[in-house]
């Protein structure tokens, strides 16, 4: 009867391990992943922005500036070149549009954000950071619900080449 018991709450505890861990994994499309990671330039007539993609984190920077930043990546691929970025950011805007990893003065640091890639290639992507009635969501799955080009968040692609 001890051994039945024991048996039952071990079961039970790793049952909740799995699902504990499970949820701090974020599924990354491998393939979408492989494509995107690297780093991307859009030259335009006001100098060149960059966009850095790793496994795990995302960072937006010119020439002669930081933008907006993060981390916890996560990429819902739609097809096979298109789909949407997920990150927590790590460096966001103040209310000045002055970019901080500062907590205290950009609220949308720790929360969740998307960039839309689409006609991705082994060489270029076109790629949207949203912009909308919301900044920044408090949970992936509201980011997942919010940032849509249904819901009209991604209107403008930069065109960019990987370097």
């Amino acid at each position: 009867m001890k051994n039945l018991k024991f048996s039952r709450l071990f079961a039970a505890f790793a049952f909740v391990a799995v699902l504990v861990l499970s949820g701090c994994v974020q599924p990354v499309d491998s393939s979408a992943a492989d494509s995107l990671i690297g780093t991307w330039v859009n030259a335009s007539s006001y100098g060149n922005s960059y966009y850095k993609i790793t496994e795990s984190t995302f960072e937006n920077y010119g020439d002669d500036y930081e933008s907006y930043a993060g981390n916890t990546l996560t990429i819902v691929a739609a097809d096979e070149s298109s789909g949407t970025i997920f990150f927590k950011y790590t460096r966001a805007a103040d209310a000045n549009w002055n970019y901080t990893t500062d907590a205290s003065l950009a609220p949308d640091i720790g929360k969740w954000y998307a960039v839309s890639y689409k006609d991705l290639t082994d060489t270029s992507v076109l790629l949207s950071g949203a912009y909308g009635t919301k900044s920044s969501c408090d949970t992936l799955e509201e980011a997942k619900t919010e940032f849509t080009v249904a819901n009209g968040y991604f209107g403008i692609y930069s065109e960019c080449v990987k370097q």
